[in-house]
């Protein structure tokens, strides 16, 4: 195996580590799998806010929900934000992969 093969299985390899990183990523920043749990919980505190107005013991949940939606907020961001990370960490990769192949 010559240094020209090496370099080559490397690059192949950082391109195809690099692209599974940046579809990672992508389907991570564009699923939609916490924000359907953000509007169920929206719409049942909806209704328990409306059940509190009349009732005070009722109070104590309403805050509870709210921390919940607070949660699942940040749930969402960080999510993102762990997307937007492999997106431009794959993207490195690539560039990587293709700076190896250059130097032959």
């Amino acid at each position: 195996m010559s240094i020209e093969n090496l370099q080559i299985g490397i690059s192949v390899s950082l391109f195809l580590l690099g692209l599974s990183a940046c579809i990672a990523g992508l389907w991570t920043i564009l699923s939609h799998r916490y924000r359907q749990m953000l509007q169920q919980v929206s719409a049942q505190s909806t209704v328990a806010t409306s059940k509190a107005l009349t009732n005070v013991a009722l109070a104590p949940l309403v805050e509870s929900l709210t921390g919940l939606v607070n949660a699942i907020n940040e749930l969402i961001r960080t999510s993102v934000g762990v997307g937007i990370f492999l997106w431009l960490f794959g993207i490195g990769l690539c560039v990587a992969a293709f700076w190896l192949l250059s130097l032959m």
